[in-house]
Protein backbone atom coordinates (compact mmCIF):
# COMPACT_ATOMS: atom_id res chain seq x y z
CA UNK A 1 0.00 0.00 0.00
CA UNK A 2 1.54 3.30 -1.10
CA UNK A 3 0.32 6.55 0.41
CA UNK A 4 0.95 9.74 -1.53
CA UNK A 5 0.73 12.99 0.43
CA UNK A 6 0.01 14.89 -2.79
CA UNK A 7 -3.01 12.71 -3.46
CA UNK A 8 -5.27 12.84 -0.36
CA UNK A 9 -7.62 10.27 -1.83
CA UNK A 10 -4.87 7.68 -1.86
CA UNK A 11 -3.78 5.42 -4.75
CA UNK A 12 -6.19 3.70 -7.03
CA UNK A 13 -4.43 0.35 -6.68
CA UNK A 14 -3.53 -1.28 -3.41
CA UNK A 15 -0.10 -2.65 -4.35
CA UNK A 16 1.19 -3.02 -0.84
CA UNK A 17 -1.12 -5.39 0.94
CA UNK A 18 0.38 -8.85 0.28
CA UNK A 19 0.17 -9.54 3.99
CA UNK A 20 -3.65 -9.60 4.05
CA UNK A 21 -3.72 -13.37 4.45
CA UNK A 22 -3.62 -14.05 8.16
CA UNK A 23 -2.75 -17.45 9.55
CA UNK A 24 -5.95 -18.61 11.20
CA UNK A 25 -4.58 -21.77 12.78
CA UNK A 26 -5.85 -21.99 16.33
CA UNK A 27 -4.75 -24.39 19.04
CA UNK A 28 -7.46 -26.73 20.20
CA UNK A 29 -8.58 -26.07 23.77
CA UNK A 30 -7.24 -28.54 26.31
CA UNK A 31 -9.68 -31.10 27.71
CA UNK A 32 -10.64 -30.45 31.34
CA UNK A 33 -9.00 -32.74 33.89
CA UNK A 34 -11.14 -35.33 35.60
CA UNK A 35 -11.96 -34.50 39.23
CA UNK A 36 -10.10 -36.49 41.88
CA UNK A 37 -11.99 -39.25 43.67
CA UNK A 38 -13.26 -38.36 47.10
CA UNK A 39 -12.15 -40.53 49.99
CA UNK A 40 -15.42 -41.24 51.83
CA UNK A 41 -13.57 -42.70 54.84
CA UNK A 42 -11.66 -39.49 55.54
CA UNK A 43 -12.73 -37.50 58.58
CA UNK A 44 -14.90 -34.49 57.86
CA UNK A 45 -13.99 -31.29 59.67
CA UNK A 46 -16.97 -29.03 60.30
CA UNK A 47 -16.44 -25.43 59.31
CA UNK A 48 -18.65 -22.38 59.33
CA UNK A 49 -20.28 -21.78 55.98
CA UNK A 50 -19.88 -18.41 54.27
CA UNK A 51 -22.57 -17.39 51.84
CA UNK A 52 -21.20 -16.26 48.51
CA UNK A 53 -23.43 -14.53 45.97
CA UNK A 54 -23.61 -16.58 42.79
CA UNK A 55 -23.07 -14.63 39.59
CA UNK A 56 -26.05 -14.44 37.31
CA UNK A 57 -26.02 -16.80 34.37
CA UNK A 58 -25.16 -15.11 31.10
CA UNK A 59 -27.92 -15.47 28.53
CA UNK A 60 -26.77 -15.83 24.93
CA UNK A 61 -29.33 -14.64 22.38
CA UNK A 62 -29.30 -17.54 19.90
CA UNK A 63 -32.22 -16.24 17.85
CA UNK A 64 -30.65 -12.90 16.90
CA UNK A 65 -29.31 -12.77 13.34
CA UNK A 66 -26.59 -10.28 12.45
CA UNK A 67 -27.18 -8.44 9.17
CA UNK A 68 -24.71 -9.28 6.36
CA UNK A 69 -23.18 -5.78 6.20
CA UNK A 70 -23.02 -5.29 10.00
CA UNK A 71 -19.66 -5.91 11.71
CA UNK A 72 -20.42 -4.89 15.32
CA UNK A 73 -23.68 -5.20 17.27
CA UNK A 74 -24.36 -4.20 20.90
CA UNK A 75 -27.73 -5.42 22.15
CA UNK A 76 -28.82 -4.46 25.68
CA UNK A 77 -25.16 -4.36 26.75
CA UNK A 78 -24.58 -3.59 30.42
CA UNK A 79 -21.41 -3.74 32.52
CA UNK A 80 -21.82 -3.42 36.27
CA UNK A 81 -19.21 -2.13 38.70
CA UNK A 82 -19.33 -1.77 42.48
CA UNK A 83 -20.64 1.77 42.51
CA UNK A 84 -21.71 2.37 38.90
CA UNK A 85 -22.86 0.72 35.70
CA UNK A 86 -22.47 1.25 31.96
CA UNK A 87 -25.59 0.72 29.91
CA UNK A 88 -27.90 -0.65 28.83
CA UNK A 89 -26.48 0.29 25.42
CA UNK A 90 -27.56 -0.90 21.97
CA UNK A 91 -26.12 0.13 18.60
CA UNK A 92 -24.92 -1.30 15.27
CA UNK A 93 -21.86 -0.46 13.16
CA UNK A 94 -21.81 -1.31 9.46
CA UNK A 95 -18.83 -2.27 7.34
CA UNK A 96 -16.93 0.75 6.00
CA UNK A 97 -18.32 3.20 8.55
CA UNK A 98 -16.06 5.85 10.07
CA UNK A 99 -17.48 6.02 13.59
CA UNK A 100 -16.83 8.70 16.18
CA UNK A 101 -17.33 7.30 19.69
CA UNK A 102 -17.62 10.45 21.79
CA UNK A 103 -18.13 11.24 25.44
CA UNK A 104 -16.56 13.02 28.37
CA UNK A 105 -14.30 11.23 30.87
CA UNK A 106 -16.12 8.41 32.67
CA UNK A 107 -18.88 8.16 30.07
CA UNK A 108 -18.08 4.53 29.22
CA UNK A 109 -16.08 4.82 25.98
CA UNK A 110 -13.18 2.65 27.19
CA UNK A 111 -15.56 -0.04 28.46
CA UNK A 112 -17.24 -0.22 25.04
CA UNK A 113 -13.90 -0.40 23.19
CA UNK A 114 -12.52 -3.07 25.53
CA UNK A 115 -15.67 -5.14 25.04
CA UNK A 116 -15.29 -4.96 21.25
CA UNK A 117 -11.70 -6.23 21.49
CA UNK A 118 -12.65 -8.97 23.96
CA UNK A 119 -10.69 -7.55 26.90
CA UNK A 120 -13.94 -7.41 28.91
CA UNK A 121 -15.65 -10.80 28.94
CA UNK A 122 -18.18 -10.59 31.79
CA UNK A 123 -21.18 -8.42 30.96
CA UNK A 124 -24.93 -8.58 30.56
CA UNK A 125 -26.58 -8.45 27.16
CA UNK A 126 -24.98 -9.56 23.90
CA UNK A 127 -22.18 -8.27 21.68
CA UNK A 128 -21.36 -9.60 18.21
CA UNK A 129 -18.11 -8.81 16.37
CA UNK A 130 -17.79 -10.09 12.79
CA UNK A 131 -20.79 -12.33 13.45
CA UNK A 132 -19.28 -13.97 16.56
CA UNK A 133 -20.89 -13.55 19.96
CA UNK A 134 -18.40 -12.34 22.59
CA UNK A 135 -19.93 -14.73 25.14
CA UNK A 136 -18.88 -17.73 23.04
CA UNK A 137 -15.47 -19.37 23.50
CA UNK A 138 -14.62 -19.06 19.77
CA UNK A 139 -15.16 -15.28 19.62
CA UNK A 140 -11.40 -14.69 19.70
CA UNK A 141 -11.35 -15.56 15.97
CA UNK A 142 -12.79 -12.05 15.37
CA UNK A 143 -9.59 -10.49 16.74
CA UNK A 144 -7.75 -11.57 13.58
CA UNK A 145 -9.66 -8.79 11.79
CA UNK A 146 -9.18 -6.12 14.49
CA UNK A 147 -6.33 -3.63 14.84
CA UNK A 148 -6.09 -1.65 18.08
CA UNK A 149 -4.29 1.60 18.82
CA UNK A 150 -3.47 2.29 22.44
CA UNK A 151 -0.80 4.44 24.06
CA UNK A 152 1.99 2.19 25.33
CA UNK A 153 5.28 3.60 26.59
CA UNK A 154 7.33 0.39 26.07
CA UNK A 155 9.26 1.17 29.27
CA UNK A 156 9.85 -2.52 30.05
CA UNK A 157 10.85 -3.57 26.52
CA UNK A 158 14.40 -4.75 25.83
CA UNK A 159 14.06 -5.38 22.07
CA UNK A 160 14.89 -3.22 19.11
CA UNK A 161 11.97 -1.69 17.24
CA UNK A 162 12.30 -4.11 14.31
CA UNK A 163 12.53 -7.23 16.52
CA UNK A 164 9.59 -6.04 18.61
CA UNK A 165 7.46 -5.72 15.46
CA UNK A 166 8.60 -9.17 14.25
CA UNK A 167 7.46 -10.70 17.54
CA UNK A 168 4.15 -8.90 17.19
CA UNK A 169 3.73 -10.25 13.64
CA UNK A 170 4.38 -13.80 14.85
CA UNK A 171 1.81 -13.87 17.63
CA UNK A 172 -0.67 -11.87 15.50
CA UNK A 173 -0.68 -14.62 12.87
CA UNK A 174 1.07 -12.75 10.04
CA UNK A 175 2.91 -15.29 7.90
CA UNK A 176 6.72 -15.10 7.88
CA UNK A 177 6.99 -14.47 4.13
CA UNK A 178 5.03 -11.22 4.57
CA UNK A 179 6.52 -9.95 7.83
CA UNK A 180 9.68 -8.21 6.59
CA UNK A 181 7.86 -6.49 3.73
CA UNK A 182 5.06 -5.21 5.97
CA UNK A 183 7.43 -4.00 8.71
CA UNK A 184 9.68 -2.18 6.25
CA UNK A 185 6.75 -0.45 4.59
CA UNK A 186 5.26 0.93 7.82
CA UNK A 187 8.61 1.90 9.35
CA UNK A 188 9.41 3.86 6.19
CA UNK A 189 5.96 5.43 6.09
CA UNK A 190 6.33 6.67 9.68
CA UNK A 191 10.02 7.65 9.09
CA UNK A 192 11.36 5.16 11.64
CA UNK A 193 13.37 2.91 9.31
CA UNK A 194 16.67 4.57 10.31
CA UNK A 195 15.84 3.86 13.97
CA UNK A 196 14.79 0.21 13.53
CA UNK A 197 17.82 -1.14 15.46
CA UNK A 198 17.32 1.17 18.45
CA UNK A 199 15.60 -0.01 21.61
CA UNK A 200 11.96 0.97 21.36
CA UNK A 201 11.86 2.09 25.01
CA UNK A 202 14.45 4.81 24.21
CA UNK A 203 12.23 6.43 21.58
CA UNK A 204 10.67 9.84 22.16
CA UNK A 205 6.94 10.04 22.96
CA UNK A 206 6.16 11.03 19.38
CA UNK A 207 8.16 8.09 17.96
CA UNK A 208 6.52 5.66 20.42
CA UNK A 209 3.13 6.91 19.32
CA UNK A 210 4.02 6.17 15.70
CA UNK A 211 5.05 2.63 16.72
CA UNK A 212 1.65 2.23 18.40
CA UNK A 213 -0.02 3.25 15.14
CA UNK A 214 2.08 0.70 13.26
CA UNK A 215 0.83 -2.00 15.64
CA UNK A 216 -2.72 -1.04 14.70
CA UNK A 217 -2.16 -1.09 10.92
CA UNK A 218 0.44 -3.87 10.59
CA UNK A 219 -1.85 -6.83 9.87
CA UNK A 220 -4.08 -4.80 7.53
CA UNK A 221 -7.21 -5.30 9.70
CA UNK A 222 -10.80 -4.84 8.58
CA UNK A 223 -11.75 -3.07 11.84
CA UNK A 224 -9.50 -0.41 13.39
CA UNK A 225 -10.08 0.89 16.92
CA UNK A 226 -8.18 4.03 17.88
CA UNK A 227 -8.35 5.80 21.24
CA UNK A 228 -7.01 9.39 20.95
CA UNK A 229 -4.82 8.65 17.88
CA UNK A 230 -3.53 12.24 17.58
CA UNK A 231 -1.90 12.32 21.04
CA UNK A 232 1.79 13.34 21.11
CA UNK A 233 1.79 14.01 17.36
CA UNK A 234 2.48 17.39 15.79
CA UNK A 235 0.19 18.97 13.20
CA UNK A 236 2.21 17.61 10.25
CA UNK A 237 1.89 14.01 11.40
CA UNK A 238 -1.78 14.44 12.30
CA UNK A 239 -2.41 15.65 8.75
CA UNK A 240 -0.63 12.57 7.34
CA UNK A 241 -2.66 10.27 9.58
CA UNK A 242 -5.87 11.91 8.39
CA UNK A 243 -4.87 11.22 4.76
CA UNK A 244 -4.24 7.63 5.77
CA UNK A 245 -7.73 7.50 7.30
CA UNK A 246 -9.16 8.74 3.99
CA UNK A 247 -7.39 5.90 2.21
CA UNK A 248 -8.77 3.32 4.65
CA UNK A 249 -12.27 4.76 4.34
CA UNK A 250 -12.07 4.60 0.52
CA UNK A 251 -11.14 0.91 0.86
CA UNK A 252 -14.17 0.16 3.09
CA UNK A 253 -12.26 -0.36 6.30
CA UNK A 254 -14.28 0.17 9.48
CA UNK A 255 -12.75 2.78 11.79
CA UNK A 256 -13.88 3.51 15.34
CA UNK A 257 -12.22 6.57 16.85
CA UNK A 258 -12.61 7.81 20.39
CA UNK A 259 -11.41 11.37 20.84
CA UNK A 260 -12.11 14.54 22.82
CA UNK A 261 -11.11 16.84 19.95
CA UNK A 262 -12.55 15.87 16.58
CA UNK A 263 -11.90 19.10 14.66
CA UNK A 264 -9.42 17.54 12.25
CA UNK A 265 -11.50 14.44 11.47
CA UNK A 266 -15.03 15.84 11.64
CA UNK A 267 -15.30 15.74 7.83
CA UNK A 268 -14.32 12.04 7.80
CA UNK A 269 -16.72 10.83 10.49
CA UNK A 270 -20.00 9.67 8.98
CA UNK A 271 -21.58 8.11 12.07
CA UNK A 272 -21.66 9.23 15.70
CA UNK A 273 -22.26 7.39 18.96
CA UNK A 274 -22.36 9.74 21.96
CA UNK A 275 -22.20 8.47 25.54
CA UNK A 276 -22.92 10.36 28.74
CA UNK A 277 -22.77 8.97 32.30
CA UNK A 278 -22.77 5.40 31.00
CA UNK A 279 -25.78 5.88 28.72
CA UNK A 280 -26.09 6.31 24.96
CA UNK A 281 -27.63 9.71 24.31
CA UNK A 282 -27.22 9.83 20.53
CA UNK A 283 -26.60 7.56 17.57
CA UNK A 284 -26.76 8.76 14.00
CA UNK A 285 -25.24 10.84 11.24
CA UNK A 286 -23.72 14.31 11.46
CA UNK A 287 -26.73 16.07 9.96
CA UNK A 288 -28.94 14.43 12.61
CA UNK A 289 -26.59 15.68 15.33
CA UNK A 290 -26.84 19.29 14.06
CA UNK A 291 -23.06 19.55 14.19
CA UNK A 292 -21.56 22.15 11.87
CA UNK A 293 -18.23 23.70 10.96
CA UNK A 294 -18.61 26.98 12.81
CA UNK A 295 -16.66 30.23 12.36
CA UNK A 296 -16.62 33.44 14.34
CA UNK A 297 -16.33 36.65 12.33
CA UNK A 298 -15.07 39.92 13.90
CA UNK A 299 -15.96 43.22 12.16
CA UNK A 300 -14.66 46.75 12.58
CA UNK A 301 -18.06 48.46 12.68
CA UNK A 302 -21.76 47.74 13.11
CA UNK A 303 -23.70 46.10 10.28
CA UNK A 304 -27.24 45.05 9.43
CA UNK A 305 -27.46 41.69 11.23
CA UNK A 306 -30.91 40.74 9.95
CA UNK A 307 -29.95 41.47 6.36
CA UNK A 308 -26.81 39.33 6.76
CA UNK A 309 -28.85 36.44 8.24
CA UNK A 310 -31.28 36.56 5.28
CA UNK A 311 -28.35 36.60 2.84
CA UNK A 312 -26.81 33.45 4.33
CA UNK A 313 -30.20 31.76 4.57
CA UNK A 314 -30.57 32.13 0.80
CA UNK A 315 -27.21 30.32 0.49
CA UNK A 316 -28.41 27.49 2.80
CA UNK A 317 -26.01 28.65 5.50
CA UNK A 318 -26.85 29.13 9.18
CA UNK A 319 -26.07 31.96 11.58
CA UNK A 320 -25.90 31.74 15.35
CA UNK A 321 -24.90 34.07 18.17
CA UNK A 322 -24.35 37.78 17.49
CA UNK A 323 -22.34 39.83 20.02
CA UNK A 324 -22.91 43.61 19.61
CA UNK A 325 -20.06 44.50 22.00
CA UNK A 326 -17.49 42.47 20.06
CA UNK A 327 -19.20 43.21 16.74
CA UNK A 328 -18.91 39.47 16.02
CA UNK A 329 -21.24 36.82 14.64
CA UNK A 330 -21.02 33.00 14.43
CA UNK A 331 -22.00 31.22 11.23
CA UNK A 332 -21.63 27.71 9.84
CA UNK A 333 -20.56 26.28 6.48
CA UNK A 334 -20.80 22.95 4.71
CA UNK A 335 -17.46 23.51 2.98
CA UNK A 336 -14.71 26.12 2.83
CA UNK A 337 -15.89 27.52 -0.51
CA UNK A 338 -19.02 28.95 1.15
CA UNK A 339 -16.86 31.33 3.23
CA UNK A 340 -16.33 33.34 0.03
CA UNK A 341 -20.01 34.39 0.16
CA UNK A 342 -19.39 35.95 3.58
CA UNK A 343 -16.39 37.92 2.33
CA UNK A 344 -18.25 39.09 -0.77
CA UNK A 345 -21.20 40.32 1.33
CA UNK A 346 -19.09 42.57 3.58
CA UNK A 347 -16.88 43.80 0.73
CA UNK A 348 -20.03 44.83 -1.17
CA UNK A 349 -21.40 46.63 1.91
CA UNK A 350 -18.07 48.27 2.73
CA UNK A 351 -17.70 46.75 6.20
CA UNK A 352 -14.04 45.94 7.06
CA UNK A 353 -13.36 42.43 8.43
CA UNK A 354 -10.93 42.25 11.36
CA UNK A 355 -10.58 38.52 11.93
CA UNK A 356 -12.08 35.09 11.22
CA UNK A 357 -11.49 32.12 13.53
CA UNK A 358 -12.67 28.52 13.36
CA UNK A 359 -14.49 27.35 16.48
CA UNK A 360 -13.40 24.00 17.88
CA UNK A 361 -15.77 21.04 18.03
CA UNK A 362 -15.64 19.48 21.50
CA UNK A 363 -17.96 17.77 23.96
CA UNK A 364 -19.37 21.12 25.09
CA UNK A 365 -20.49 21.97 21.55
CA UNK A 366 -21.91 18.47 21.11
CA UNK A 367 -23.90 18.76 24.34
CA UNK A 368 -25.25 22.11 23.13
CA UNK A 369 -26.32 20.48 19.87
CA UNK A 370 -28.21 17.85 21.89
CA UNK A 371 -29.85 20.28 24.31
CA UNK A 372 -33.59 19.79 24.49
CA UNK A 373 -33.40 16.27 23.10
CA UNK A 374 -31.94 14.52 26.13
CA UNK A 375 -31.36 15.15 29.82
CA UNK A 376 -27.63 15.77 30.11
Amino acid sequence: MIINDKNPDGPKEDKYAPYKNINKQVKKPEKPKKPEKINKKAKVVKTTKTKVAKPGRIKVDKNFKVKPNTVIVFKDFQKRFKSSAIGPISFEINKGNFVGLLGSSGSGKTVVLNTITGAIKRFDGNVWVEGLNRHKWNSFHANAKIGVYQQMDFSLETLSCENYLKNYCTYSGIKKEFQNEAIKFWLQFFELWEHKDKNVRDFSWGMKNRVNLILCFLKNPEIMILDEPGANLDSIWRARINKLFKYFKANEKTLIISSHNIDEIIDLIDYYIVLHNGKKIFEGHKNELNLYNKYKLFLQEDFNVEDFRKFLQEKNMKTFKYDPKEKSIVFSTNDLVEINWVFLYFIKNGVPILNLIKLSVNMESIHKALEGKFEL
